[in-house]
């Protein structure tokens, strides 16, 4: 019975505290502003296999992979992206904040690792009375608290932003999975 009293205590205590999350449950390495990483194992596919297999990827991901493929070598791809994934909710009303991010690929025969970094703010022109943002003025480690907590009013977009994160993520390692059909 105490177990369970505890247990309810914790769920009402993050119910009241509006499901904040702490900056560490957000970045993976705050220091780095690493949203996510993962290593996936791709057997029997070599570095260069796996290198054409993301870019095919994206070039169904993104509406221009030219413009958003900012790095390439023989072992990695780095891409950088705006996502509108995250926002901000004031008295109900979300307000879109586009955001660059990082998606950096590391390629070893036999596997990738696939990093989203939080890149920093997208050019905001600013409206009547406020100023514009150039581009990577922020980065969200802004929108936590001292405490480590994240703004109320910031909380949603960044749970749904690191979802977003591991999403594309998953659908880069799903496409290795799909079977190729070249007797379409």
């Amino acid at each position: 019975i105490k177990l369970t009293t505890i247990t309810v205590l914790i769920s009402l205590t993050s119910i009241l505290s509006f499901g904040q999350i702490q900056i560490d449950e957000f970045y993976d390495n705050q220091e780095e502003y690493l949203i996510y990483s993962v290593v996936e194992e791709l057997d029997s596919l070599n570095q260069e296999e796996i290198k054409n297999k993301v870019k095919n990827w994206a070039g169904t991901k993104f509406n221009n992979m030219n413009e958003v493929l900012v790095s390439e070598t023989d072992n990695q791809l780095v891409f950088r992206y705006i996502t509108k994934s995250f926002y901000t909710t004031i008295m109900g009303s979300k307000t879109i904040q586009s955001w660059y991010i990082r998606m950096v690929v590391q390629i070893k025969d036999n596997k990738m690792k696939i990093s989203m970094y939080d890149d920093g703010n997208s050019y905001w022109a600013g409206s009547k009375g406020v100023a514009p943002t150039k581009a990577g003025s922020w980065k969200f480690d802004v929108f936590f608290k001292k405490d480590g907590s994240s703004r109320k009013s910031r909380t949603e977009g960044l749970k749904d932003l690191r979802t977003s994160c591991i999403s594309t993520t998953n659908d880069l390692i799903a496409s290795f999975k799909e079977v190729d059909n070249d007797d379409w």
